[in-house]
This record gives structure tokens, sequence and C-alpha cells, in this order.
């Protein structure tokens, strides 16, 4: 990097040094200069105009999730934290790498409050103080120097540790100017740290795993979020063989091992799957995997599930402040999941008989669950499990699927089969409706060729309407499957038949909607319809939508995990 470089170009460079591919943002302030300085390096990052800040933040989001690199989200300051802060804090959430740039607009003036000015001073909104509180990092630039050192200890931020969202706010000065070999900090022109070696597990500590697997009469795997940051898919399916342990996953983590696998034991939240609780009940010793045990997982705490007095609990993490934060632990082991996998695997084995008594108590457990001959109806309009049911059906079991927030995410949750690890993304901070969409259209930039398949209900889908329009201008392979219920019904089901209100929506139509942006839309009621139309999309040049009508009146048929001791709803 020479002396004397406009700002925006040498973020630019530092962006593309660190691998990011894509910028996802909504030109607008000073952020016109961030877009600026990626022109000079187009040929490695693309920029992304998003239709909104609300999409461009998700997008980023996703961007961090598939790829293990900041999600870059940019835009005008006042936009970037209210509009934007969805994304942000379902980054923050979900242990999600990301990278916001935005500004301040203060026009060199920043006391005197100018018009859309986010400072702080008297009579702006305080930008900075309201980032600290969506991202692990936050730094207000004032120089050029500065501006450019900011954003690469944002990328160190964002990727250290458990991985979040990191935020860099310019000054006038700091994105206008050029920066100064001669002055502080100084730019050393390349990445801050070249390779990372990440928390490695102690020898004893993975020896204790092991043997614990290893004489444990009825362990169990909590599978959380953390193998999905690492990737570690192939571990631990390596894993729970050669352990021979059932394998349970939390709501973050669903899909990171195949339903199908000889060892899943399904996942939890009150929405899950009751073996998966059943195992954990009758476990002796719990062996948690890259999860802090959101009170989601566990049904609020309940005693029925874990309970340290009874049972061995173990519990791995790379952020060393998670271990034992939700329950009281034998044993924390502070370390990079892929690290400790890579030890752990091959130091893990189990005698035959003992693997035999374990198979055969995960074989009685499974022989119980119950098939809802709902799957199998073709009632009109369609039930929302019948649609999940065709899916397993029709859709590539290597596909990729967003979900979204509200019923829909829960029908799918419980009865759509994830049988390729790493394939099923869903919101898992602050499962904000209108998540999906914008997660699809980042998928598909990040994986060309791949066609996505987003799932939302008619309520979510309505709050991100705009994605229909970046489809179109980025011809992305998604395939948009709205289910129209006309209402929200996990609102609904809160409230009960005797007090419905605020919940009904017009009977919209969203495949008209999207012929009008110039997609193919259809609108089906039926489940061979909704066959025919999926199969259909698969071999599509571009984005298609189809809504399919779904029966109301199941809104409430939600499968809920049956706990006498516990608080959930």
């Amino acid at each position: 990097m020479s002396d004397g470089t406009p700002a925006g170009i040498a973020i630019a460079e530092v962006l593309a040094d660190a691998g990011i591919t894509h910028v996802f943002g909504v030109p607008g302030g000073y952020s016109i200069k961030v877009f600026d300085g990626l022109r000079t390096v187009a040929d490695r990052v693309q920029s992304v105009r998003a239709a909104h800040e609300h999409q461009a933040s998700v997008m980023a989001d996703m961007y961090g999730r598939l790829t293990g690199r900041p999600g870059v989200f940019t835009g005008q300051g006042p936009f970037a934290a209210s509009s934007g802060g969805f994304g942000l804090i379902e980054g923050f959430l979900s242990g999600t790498p990301m990278l916001v740039l935005t500004e301040m607009t203060d026009h060199g003036i920043p006391q005197h409050a100018p018009t859309q000015g986010t400072t702080g001073d008297h009579g702006s909104v305080d930008l900075p103080r309201i980032l600290s509180g969506m991202t692990k990092f936050m730094s207000v630039a004032t120089t050029p120097n500065e501006a450019v050192h900011a954003v690469e200890l944002a990328i160190h931020h964002a990727t250290s540790g458990r991985p979040g969202p990191a935020a860099v706010v310019f000054r006038l000065d700091a994105i206008f100017r050029r920066t100064d070999e001669s002055r502080h900090p100084r730019l050393y022109g390349r990445t801050r740290v070249a390779s990372a070696a990440p928390p490695h597990p102690d020898a004893s500590a993975v020896a204790a795993v092991a043997d614990l697997l290893a004489e444990a009469k009825r362990p169990v795997i909590v599978a959380g979020n953390g193998i999905n940051q690492a990737q570690a898919y192939d571990q631990l399916d390596a894993l729970a063989q050669r352990a021979a342990t059932p394998v349970v996953t939390t709501a973050k983590a669903r899909g990171v091992i195949a339903d199908d696998h000889p060892w899943a034991g399904g996942p939890l939240s009150p929405f899950g799957w009751q073996g998966a609780f059943d195992l954990l009940a009758r476990a002796d010793a719990v062996v948690v995997l890259g999860s802090r045990l959101n009170p989601h997982d566990t049904l609020v705490e309940s005693p029925t599930w874990l309970d340290a007095d009874r049972q061995r609990i173990v519990q791995v993490d790379i952020e060393a402040a998670n271990l034992g934060v939700s329950f009281p632990v034998e044993l924390g082991v502070h370390a990079d999941l892929g690290a400790l996998l890579a030890e752990l695997v091959p130091a893990v084995g189990v005698d035959e008989d003992l693997a035999a008594d374990r198979w055969a108590e995960l074989a009685d457990i499974k022989s119980r669950a119950e098939e809802p001959p709902v799957l199998h109806d073709s009632a009109q309009p369609v039930p929302p499990q019948r649609v999940m049911q065709v899916l397993n059906e029709v859709w590539p079991a290597d596909g990729r699927i967003t979900l979204d927030a509200g019923n829909n995410r829960i029908f799918a949750y419980h009865y759509l089969q994830a049988r390729t690890p790493g394939r099923l993304h869903l919101p898992g901070g602050h499962l904000g409706m209108g998540w999906g969409p914008p997660a699809a259209l980042a998928a598909a930039m990040v994986h060309p060729g791949e066609r996505v398949l987003s799932i939302s209900g008619d309520g979510g889908f309505l709050m991100s309407l705009h994605n229909l329009a970046t489809a179109v201008e980025y011809s992305l392979p998604v395939t948009f499957l709205v289910l129209n219920n006309r209402m929200l019904g996990n609102v609904y089901d809160f409230q009960g038949p005797d007090r419905r209100t605020a919940v009904d929506i017009g009977d919209h139509d969203f495949a008209a909607v999207a012929r009008a942006f110039g997609i193919g839309g259809h609108r089906v009621d039926d489940d061979t319809a909704l066959a025919d139309a999926l199969t259909s999309s698969l071999s599509a040049d571009g984005p298609v939508l189809i809504e399919v009508s779904t029966d109301p009146d199941h809104s409430s048929d939600l499968v809920r995990v049956s706990d006498s001791r516990s608080h959930s709803p």
C-alpha cells in the first residue's frame, strides 16, 4: 500500500487480501466511497447492491456462515444500524463472522447535528452506542489510517474466538482523504495475522473425553452450532460411529448430522424429536460440542433431561466463557472443535458388547416414533406437514435449504429430513421473520450453479418482497416456496381462538407479484401440483416462486416435546 492511497481503495485492498469475495450493501452517505474503492478490486470482490439494508445484512450473515470469512455489509449510518440491525443481531446471537462498514454523515461539523448525522453529539443519534450493543467490536475512525487499521482489526475480531459481527464507523475525513505513511497507526499493507493457530486441546483432556465415551453405559453427544462454525461434519460423523454414541443436535445445529445417520438421535428444542430428549433423560454421560446449552434447547433447563447431579457432563467450546455457563460441568475444554475432533476421533474405541447395548437402546427409542397420517394426506388446502413430506420426496437430498421464522419453520424443523450435513440453514439468534429469502440469495451467490430452496410463510415473505428484485437482477437460481395460510400462525397459537387479534393476512397473490418482477410464479393448492412445480423449478434458469395454499386449521398442530417439569410454551 503506497503513501497517499485514497481511503476507500485502501479499505478495498484489505477486504480483498482477506479473501472476502462479496460485499453487500446499499450505497448512501459516505459508504459510497467504499463502493468506489471496491471498483479497483472488482476482479476479486463482487459488489452486490442490495434492495434494502435488511436484505444486505442477512446476506452478509449467510455469507459468513457459509465461508467462515466475515460477511461484509455496508450502507449509510442511520439505515445500517436500523434496517441493517436485523442481520447484525441475528449474526451476533448466532456467532457469525460479519463486518459492517458505515459512517456518521457528520459533514465535518459533528457537534452541530447535521441532517442524518449519527455522531452522538447533542441533537443527533448515537450510532457507535447502538452498534456496540449488537457487535463484539466497534471502532470509530477519524483519519484514513485509522479507517484502514480499524477494518484490519475488525476482521481479526470478527473471526477470533467465537465469531461475531464487528463494526467500523467512518468520520468524514477518515473516508474522503488519503492515507499517510508518516502518521500512526502504521499501515503494513498485509494481513494482521498471517496464520492463526486455533485453541488446542490439552492431551489429557482429549484422553479424558475418550475414556468417558468408552466407559459410560449410555453416553450422548450434544452437537451445537460450533459444528457449523468449524464445518466439522465429517469429524462428527466419524466420532459418532467410532464412539458408538447417539448424537442429538441443538436448534442452531439442525442438520449437522444426517437424519438417517445410524447414530443420529434427533433435534432438541420444544419442537424437536421426543426421542432426542428420551436419550438425554437416560444418559449417564453427556459430551457437549460447541453449544452453551441454550434454555430453548433444554426446555428451560429442565432437570428431566440434563442434570449435573446424575450425569457426567463434558463441554467443549471455542469460547472459554461458555464453559459451564448453563450447567455445571465435570470437564470444560477450551478448544477449537476441529482441532479437538482431529485428536479425539482416533483416540476413541468402544467394547463391542457395550456398543451393541447402546445400539439396542437407540433402536428401541427410535422404534417408538410415530409417523402421523397427515404426512400423506392429500387434502386441499395442503396440510403444512404434507408440504414437508412432498419436499422429502422430490427435493434433492443434497439440496441447500434456508428456513424462515414462524410455524412454517417449526413444521420444517420437525418434519423436513436433513439428509446432507451442512445444507439446512435457519435463523437461530433472534428468529426474525424475513431471514430465509435473503439468506437463500447469498447462498446462491456463494455457491454458483446450486439451486437453493427458500421456505417461508406468507407473513415472513410479505416482509421481504424486495428480495424478488435482487433475485431477478442477479439471475439467481432460488426457488421461493411460500406457505400461505393467510395469517400469522405462530402468533395465533399464542393468542388462542378466543382472542384472535391482528393476525389475519389478506389472501395476497404472491405468484402474481413474482410474475410482475419477471419471475416464474406458480400458485398451487394440492400436493400433486406442488410436487410438479418443485420438480420443474430444479431445471429452471433463474428464480422461481411457488405459492402453496396451506390449511390454517393445521397451524396449531405443532409437535411439542412433553415434559411435566418444563415451563416451555
